[in-house]
């Protein structure tokens, strides 16, 4: 990244594929050469001042019962259906028809994950395409001031080093869901097919990188009913130089993982971004470029600077969920009420997939909220939830504007 003088500033490349080799699956990579930036969209929690106050926010959620009904059982289908991202419509994707679906896209700046996730009707089948919250990485020797304070602000931007697929996505298999009950790790792989598809792909847009990796990473654990399941995570990195990035796939079954592997590449080479949210997105980049000016010029108040980044923005995950139920597509409603009953089989690999957790009222009310919080308060007839730290309590809901009459505590879900 360019200096505060420097012309190309914020403006890094980005690549946004999603492709699957090895097992008879495969995938075409699309958008190569799309420039892509962060912006002043920060993470509050993450500065000195948040840290000595409760972190709060207000958000919605969903939580109705949903009666036991009898599933049919469900294998492989290739009958897909394609829908379109409701929350920002930055791309289309192909699902399988008759599947609990959630298909959306988070946004910070013009940094963006397109997420889907698909249950089977008898719930033994998960697949998913990206994770909303892998960051996009600075090389730190190549970083500036400005790189350096987003990266500690925000949660879309780390800095770090490249880590190569192999090492990566072996850390983020067991970060991500070693904590599933009788979790197993089984073995990793080079995924050579889908490296040189990658770099097929490079080529042909007139990208260079200097490192494509691909991996697949097995597993298994033990789902909420009990059942041995199988897990195939496909993972990819792409350095560039100064920025690198990662993106994953997979899928987790009561039947055989390689059952689904057709699937999961049908889904993934279906992905479409919109054009029309691109040039969206280079209009928020000449925006951003000037806020950046206006808060270089500010450094000399540090203090004051950091506190109009802060109130710049809002955290991503507020922003996630909030955007995801303002959609009010039919699909995300019944992807979360059917996470929010009680016998749903993959519950908890799904909450580790989407960053989310189950929350419990007293009288068994159950919803989704984010999981960057450590307390959550409900209100049960609105479905509108607070969270915050150990200390969020009802001052903290006072101090929102929050009736904490209308509010109830809730459990974590364990799992």
């Amino acid at each position: 990244m360019a200096g505060a003088g420097g012309a190309r500033g914020w403006a890094v490349l980005a690549v946004t594929t999603v492709l699957l080799g090895g097992c008879g699956a495969s995938g075409t990579a699309s958008d190569a050469d799309r420039e892509a930036t962060t912006t002043s969209a920060a993470d509050a929690a993450t500065t000195e001042a948040e840290r000595d106050e409760p972190t709060t926010t207000v958000e919605e959620g969903r939580g109705d019962d949903i009666p036991d009904e009898p599933e049919a059982p469900a294998g492989p289908t290739s009958d897909l259906v394609t829908v379109r991202d409701p929350v920002n419509d930055a791309f289309t994707v192909a699902v399988p028809d008759g599947w609990d679906n959630l298909v959306y896209s988070t946004v910070d700046g013009q940094v963006h994950r397109e997420v889907v996730s698909s249950v089977s009707p008898d719930g033994a089948t998960v697949l998913f395409l990206s994770d909303p919250k892998i960051p996009s990485y600075w090389n730190p020797d190549q970083a500036d001031s400005i790189t350096e304070q987003f990266a500690e602000w925000s949660t879309s931007m780390d800095l770090a080093y490249y880590d190569a697929a192999p090492s990566y996505f072996q850390t983020y298999v067991d970060e991500k869901f070693g904590q599933l009950a009788d979790f197993a790790f089984e073995g990793i792989e080079e995924n050579t097919t889908t490296e040189q598809s990658l770099q097929r792909a490079a080529d042909d847009a007139g990208v260079q990188f200097l490192a494509i990796d691909a991996v697949d990473v097995r597993f298994s654990f033990t789902d909420d009913e009990g059942v041995r399941n199988e897990a195939l995570v496909i993972g990819t990195t792409l350095d560039s130089g100064p920025f690198w990035q990662a993106d994953v796939v997979g899928l987790a079954t009561a039947g055989r993982a390689d059952d689904y592997l057709d699937m999961l590449s049908a889904m993934a080479r279906s992905k479409q971004t919109n054009p029309d949210f691109i040039a969206l997105q280079d209009q928020r980049h000449q925006q951003t470029m000037a806020l950046i000016a206006q808060r270089t010029e500010e450094m000399t108040r540090q203090h004051e600077a950091n506190m109009a980044w802060i109130q710049d923005s809002a955290n991503a995950h507020q922003q996630r969920m909030a955007s995801i139920w303002a959609a009010n597509d039919a699909s995300v409603a019944s992807f979360y009420d059917r996470m929010a009953s009680s016998d749903v089989s993959h519950r908890s690999f799904l909450n580790y997939i989407n960053d989310e957790r189950t929350v419990q009222t007293t009288d068994g009310q159950r919803f989704q909220v984010d999981d960057s919080y450590q307390r959550y308060w409900v209100n049960p007839t609105t479905g509108e939830y607070a969270g915050g730290d150990v200390g969020f309590g009802e001052s903290q809901l006072r101090d929102l504007g929050l009736d904490p009459g209308s509010y109830q505590e809730v459990e974590i879900v364990p799992g």
